[in-house]
């Protein structure tokens, strides 16, 4: 790499507040299968938490 293949070609770049900076982005959010996948894993989730953690819990709790 040579020092003049660094330097800018043409005007430098001057940043000014006249008109909006477009931005090329749909309106966004999260594909439903990505969606669906994480509700399915938070189901998922606290249903074997609530079938193996909770009568342990219960267990524990009923020791004298």
């Amino acid at each position: 790499m040579s020092a003049s293949g660094s330097e800018p070609q043409g005007e430098a770049f001057v940043e000014h507040e006249e008109r909006e900076t477009a931005m090329p982005y749909d309106k966004g959010g999260v594909p439903i299968y990505v969606a669906v996948l994480w509700v399915g894993f938070i189901v998922a989730y606290v249903t074997v938490m609530a079938l193996l953690a909770l009568p342990d819990l219960r267990a524990w709790l009923k020791q004298p």
